[in-house]
């Protein structure tokens, strides 16, 4: 099994090196490298207030060390990578908060086997030495039935954060120990979480902690690399936390119109492109089984190392104690990575709701040469066939685009070509000029980025110089003036020449091939501009790019195979060509 690649010096300094990167990052932190402790930069003057402690082991970064700070954790203890920490040093922590704090300690503390002994011998040591500790054992994960659980109970997940920040909150105020302790336990009793994991776990130099199939996922997944409950075959973001969610639901008993507060957490690999589809399932699923997500927190908080998944964990706001726990979690915080903040709190203006596609778009006027029902059917099918001939390349594009782009390149024309033939009913196929505008909106709506930009520049310029002719003039003459123009249009704002490896090398040689065609007017017209158009487009080949996103690449493996964006222009010549040359009535 191949060992993961990592950037670390020494797998034993790890720790040490992880939490003074933390105290480098966050100075105000206080971090005791002998005892893997970081302090709270207040701990030496609580002014009377209880002091909140956490920890356990590595690798769930920035669990716990990043929730340090006045409002959440007084310290937090740091054991080796998935290792709970030492009892010697949880008993350091603790007296060191006790000899400049009378109020007393709330000590939390993840409900597995390791941490439970470690810290419950420090508690017991720290008591005996007359320090008044309250222990909080949290066990959040609601993934096993209570049918098939052991008696270790629940695992302690990122659920804890909510107990750390409503009774930190508490702390702050000034509550007694009692009161403090208490409200932390009322919180965790009405804490669900449920993990998926799509990847497992490396540790630093070793390989997967357990190998799991491309289609696969494990339900129930930890945080330190074991399997989770059960294994099923991969779904849709939606059917996933719609798995999770009805789970979570049934255990804290949640019905229409209660209320809860959300995190949603990344085991730390999984792209925060897929964390927000997660974050909007969840609140649009909530919502349509009546339930209110009040308060919602995303990110990166308890992680698993390298590994790909996702905690939702929910905070049922009941009735007795639901405004207390929403204040406490909007109260200030110093602790650096608690994911919520003034924004966290939902604004009371009314948000624009109305997307788009919703609103009316912009009608285009109809000037300009107007076509006869021929024609109209000529256009018509171009843009059919044009479009299909793009689809049909999606994979070969992308394949073109990758290692010397992002790899999409196939994927965002289709969604131009799909997106022209779902508004072809609505097209202004009569009037040239107004077509080229619609077709430019579409290309700038949907697909973006620089391609969309480009194909909205030249069609929209196209369409410019459309309006200035009239119904006489002929036509062949009339699409040349256009494409050059929209030509003329690209290479200024795009910065690209011919021989810069882009789409203009397709382009030009067929714009040549037409200004010069024009003259004699030969049979395979329109033949020979796709012939040029091909020719141009398997030279960039050989071709250094100059322009766009692949000048950033000088690995020359990755610059065999032509440019894909002139690989696309010479699809929809071709394609264009072929229909106006077999075109019947």
């Amino acid at each position: 099994m191949a060992t993961s690649k990592n950037l670390i010096n020494l797998l034993d300094d790890a720790v040490s090196e992880t939490l003074t990167g933390l105290s480098y990052t966050y100075p105000q932190l206080e971090h005791h490298v002998s005892h893997r402790v970081v302090f709270s930069s207040d701990h030496r003057n609580r002014r009377g207030k209880v002091a909140l402690v956490c920890g356990g082991g590595s690798g769930h970064e920035p669990f716990a060390a990043g929730f340090v700070g006045s409002g959440m954790l007084t310290a937090s203890i740091a054991g080796s990578i998935f290792a709970a920490p030492p009892s010697t040093h949880i008993t350091y922590a603790l007296r060191c908060i006790a000899e400049n704090n009378k109020a007393g300690i709330v000590v939390i503390v993840p409900n597995y086997t390791g941490d439970c002994l470690n810290f419950g011998i420090a508690i017991e040591k720290t008591r005996q030495a007359g320090v008044t500790v309250e222990e909080i054992i949290v066990g959040d994960d609601c993934s096993i039935p209570e049918s098939e659980r052991s008696t270790a109970g629940k695992r302690g997940l990122v659920g804890m954060l909510f107990v750390i920040k409503i009774a930190g909150a508490f702390a702050e105020k000034g509550f007694p120990l009692c009161e403090v302790a208490e409200i932390a336990r009322r919180v965790s009793q009405s804490t669900a979480t449920y993990g998926i994991g799509l990847t497992a776990c490396a540790v630093p130099g070793q390989g997967l902690m357990f190998e799991l199939a491309q289609d696969e996922i494990e339900c129930g997944m930890g945080v330190h690399g074991e399997a989770g409950y059960e294994r099923i075959k991969l779904k849709t973001a939606s059917e996933l936390v719609t798995l999770m969610l009805e789970r979570i639901c049934k255990v804290l008993s949640l019905s229409p119109n209660d209320s809860v507060a959300v995190i949603v957490n990344n085991f730390g690999a999984l792209s925060q492109l897929e964390q927000g589809i997660v974050v909007c399932e969840v609140v649009n699923q909530l919502k349509n089984i009546g339930i209110q997500p009040v308060r919602v927190y995303s990110g990166i908080l308890m992680t698993s190392l390298n590994s790909v998944g996702i905690h939702i964990s929910l905070l049922k706001l009941t009735e007795s104690h639901g405004d207390v726990f929403v204040n406490c979690l909007d109260e200030k915080t110093m602790a650096p990575c608690w994911p919520g903040c003034a924004y966290s709190i939902p604004s009371t203006l009314t948000p624009m709701s109305i997307s788009l596609k919703d609103a009316e778009k912009e009608k285009v006027e109809k000037i300009g040469i107007s076509l006869n029902v021929r024609h109209q059917r000529l256009i018509e099918s171009c843009l059919k066939d044009a479009c299909a001939a793009i689809i049909e390349k999606e994979a070969y594009l992308n394949g073109l685009d990758r290692g010397c782009g992002d790899g999409d390149c196939g994927s965002t024309l289709k969604r131009f070509a799909d997106g022209i033939l779902s508004n072809l009913d609505n097209l202004s196929l009569s009037h040239p000029a107004a077509l080229l505008s619609e077709i430019a909106n579409i290309a700038e709506e949907c697909m973006g980025g620089t391609s969309g930009a480009l194909y909205c520049l030249f069609f929209t310029t196209g369409a410019k110089m459309l309006a200035s002719f009239k119904q006489e003039e002929d036509m062949r003459r009339v699409w040349f003036d256009a494409f050059r123009s929209g030509l003329n249009c690209l290479e200024k704002y795009g910065k690209a020449k011919v021989g810069d490896r882009t789409m203009i090398d397709t382009m030009y040689p067929a714009y040549k091939t037409y200004e010069q065609l024009l003259k004699a007017s030969p049979s395979d017209f329109y033949n020979r501009i796709a012939e040029a158009a091909w020719k141009g487009c398997y030279s960039t080949r050989d071709m250094k790019p100059k322009a766009g996103r692949a000048s950033y690449i000088k690995q020359a493996r990755y610059l065999t195979e032509m440019d894909a964006g002139a690989y696309a222009a010479a699809i929809w010549i071709a394609a264009i060509v072929q229909t106006i040359t077999h075109f019947k009535e």
